[in-house]
């Protein structure tokens, strides 16, 4: 008997949370995901210098968080990443390869 209702509580609740997220979009803002992922980037590495890879790693873990599955538009994590570098980060290093000359390759926060 109690088992009954406790099963019957877990599916009402179960349907529940499916409807709402079916109801609720998940809206990303990509000024946000940016200094979420610029202060996280930052954090993780010592000295505070990292590269571009780096910072598109952490933009797919957060939208990975914020979507919670969802599918994501093409593009929206190098879109996080881009505004990451031009608003929190500073190229100060010295190229020693040729992908080193790539935009974004080196990067600290400002």
């Amino acid at each position: 008997m109690a088992a009954d209702v406790i099963n019957s509580l877990l599916e009402y609740a179960r349907a529940a949370a499916a409807a709402i997220r079916a109801r609720v979009a998940a809206v990303v803002d990509v000024a946000l995901a940016a200094v979420d992922v610029a202060a996280t980037v930052f954090v993780m590495n010592e000295g505070g210098r990292f590269h571009r890879r780096h910072l598109l790693a952490e933009a797919r873990r957060h939208l990975a968080l914020v979507l919670r599955g969802r599918r994501r538009d093409p593009g929206l994590d190098d879109r996080i990443v881009a505004a990451a570098i031009s608003t929190y980060c500073l190229d100060i290093s010295e190229p020693k390869t040729v992908r080193g000359l790539e935009a974004g390759y080196r990067l600290i926060p400002i």
